[in-house]
């Protein structure tokens, strides 16, 4: 028995050591399949062109790596298969279609430049084509910290143009946002990347791909659209209503409430009505804390209003109140009071924070500075009359009756306002999300990208557009144009790049030209006009001449007949 649960013993060690062997090899195929996968390549093309020049960028020595980096990965992975994914594309700039052409133009050419130097060592390359790189546009700006990016990132998720043909409405939107100021750093910063950029990655393979050893597909084309993601603003710009009070009056014992709300689009501007009403009488209207205000403040909101919530923020304030007060209390052993009406004109300075899931929440604290002037009256508090309540104890009656001493006036300068306020924050409508929508379908296109095209093949290639979905007019002047031209030879200036300086000044010389020309074509125009008025006129009056000269005759020889 001990013999036996020996060898059972040793054979489970054994067993252990088998699996732990296997569970190591297995690791380490996990670990070079891990580091094969996600190796990528990424080269420069010249702006609008799809030949690959490799004497630019360092384009030879990347693919030369690239290439290296392949072979050492297929010698290392156990099932000697490979699989490419190549993207090509192009700045999303310009028509939508001669983006698509150029783009499918840049993967077909690495592809070929790939496949001419690995050989057989890759089972299935497919040439992703992404056309106008509108996504990577999207991305790039979303990670930078410009003051804008928001509102640039707005425009970028409206609805894409229905013609390919034409430059999209998001670029001319760009183009014209702040007066053309944010264009140039887009044109410069983040554009110029994707107007160049082709790429190729090492992708995994799946178990039907692996399986079917005799299907090896290597020229397959698919159209993906590099589109802007879902978005949804992260700044909360729903119109809103805020209600709010104010601690440090509570600490006063006087109940207040405000209304804060919006003003315009442009989450610049907001007006908050305010109003407290402490109306206390105590010890038989011996003792007052009385006061009645109502006022309003128009703020103004600082700093790059895209990036805070509506009434968020550092903010300026000019605000006016009025009330009325009566305040009484005992000093040794009179009761005096002060009654009046009073003005508060102040400016304010302060910040408001909104927290919360839904940001339904703020804290704003702020001081103003300014002027009261009040008109009040002093008084004394009386209780020798016998008029008034029931009597008390001693005999006397309370009489709420004062005792007038003096009226005046009294300037106050300094600090004549300060708030530490809670609000919650109501929508007055549902929050508006601006997206797109996602198109993850590939499109495939087994053909290379189309040559040059005539008048009628314009037509049948515009047939073929529509059957993918992606509808051309075929009869567009600009449509007809652009397919004329090969893909490859696709002009960046042509689509991309802004007037320059002589185009303007030429242009400004071709207004002057014609608005002179114009001028002197109606002057000569309103002169012959004159001139024929006036020879008509002259000629109604010959004929009146004639015509009664005629009469004239005719009544002469009227008269010599008779």
């Amino acid at each position: 028995m001990k013999i036996k649960q020996l060898r059972t013993s040793g054979c489970t060690s054994a067993v252990r050591k088998l699996l732990a062997s296997l569970l190591l090899l297995a690791s380490a195929t996990v670990v070079q399949a891990a580091d094969v996968v996600g190796d990528t390549l990424e080269v420069r093309f010249r702006v609008g062109q799809s030949n690959l020049d490799m004497n630019y960028a360092d384009n030879a020595k990347v693919i030369d790596d690239f290439v290296n980096r392949v072979k050492t990965h297929y010698q290392r992975m156990p099932d000697k298969s490979l699989k490419l994914e190549v993207y090509g594309g192009a700045s999303p700039e310009g028509p939508a279609e001669l983006n698509r052409r150029l783009g499918e133009e840049r993967g077909v050419t690495l592809k070929n430049i790939l496949m001419e130097r690995l050989g057989t060592l890759v089972d299935k390359v497919t040439v992703i084509n992404q056309g106008a790189r509108w996504g990577a546009f999207y991305k790039t700006v979303e990670a930078s910290n410009e003051p804008w990016k928001y509102e640039v990132l707005k425009s970028l998720a409206q609805e894409q143009g229905q013609d390919e043909w034409k430059v999209d409405p998001r670029e001319e939107k760009l183009r014209n946002m702040r007066k053309g100021k944010i264009w140039k750093t887009l044109s410069d910063k983040y554009l110029a990347p994707l107007r160049t950029s082709g790429s190729a990655v090492i992708v995994p393979m799946t178990e039907e791909e692996r399986c079917c050893d005799t299907l090896v597909i290597r020229d397959t084309i698919v159209y993906l659209p590099d589109r802007c993601p879902q978005y949804a603003d992260p700044i909360d710009h729903t119109p809103v209503i805020a209600l709010k009070t104010n601690f440090l009056l509570w600490g006063v014992i006087a109940p207040n409430a405000q209304v804060e709300v919006p003003l315009g689009t442009k989450n610049r501007w907001s007006i908050e009505g305010e109003v407290f009403w402490p109306w206390w009488i105590w010890n038989h209207n011996t003792n007052a804390h009385q006061c009645g205000d109502v006022g309003l403040e128009l703020r103004y909101w600082l700093g790059d209003r895209m990036k805070h919530h509506l009434i968020d923020g550092w903010h300026i304030g000019l605000g006016v109140g009025a009330g009325y007060y009566d305040f009484e209390w005992l000093i040794g052993e009179k009761h005096k009071g002060y009654q009046g009406e009073y003005l508060n004109v102040y400016g304010n300075f302060g910040y408001q924070h909104r927290w919360g899931k839904r940001k339904q929440w703020a804290i704003d604290a702020g001081v103003g500075f300014g002027w009261i002037p009040t008109n009040y009256r002093e008084y004394l508090g009386s209780s020798i009359f016998p008029v008034g309540h029931e009597e008390e104890p001693d005999g006397t009656k309370e009489d709420p009756h004062l005792m007038w001493q003096k009226t005046s006036w009294k300037h106050i300068v300094g600090l004549t306002h300060a708030n530490i306020t809670l609000a919650y924050i109501i929508r007055t409508s549902k929050k508006t999300k601006i997206y797109t929508s996602i198109d993850d379908e590939r499109i495939p296109v087994y053909e290379p990208a189309p040559e040059p095209l005539t008048g009628a093949e314009a037509g049948k290639e515009a047939q073929r557009l529509e059957k993918q979905g992606r509808t051309v007019p075929a009869a567009s002047p600009a449509g007809t144009k652009a397919a004329k031209a090969p893909a490859s030879s696709v002009s960046y200036a042509a689509t991309s790049s802004q007037p320059t300086k002589a185009d303007k000044k030429a242009a400004k010389a071709a207004a002057k030209q014609a608005e002179k020309e114009a001028k002197a074509a109606a002057k000569a125009a309103a002169k012959q006009a004159e001139k024929e008025a006036k020879a008509a006129a002259k000629a109604e009056i010959e004929a009146e001449k004639a015509a009664k000269k005629a009469a004239k005759q005719a009544a002469k020889e009227a008269k010599k007949a008779k």
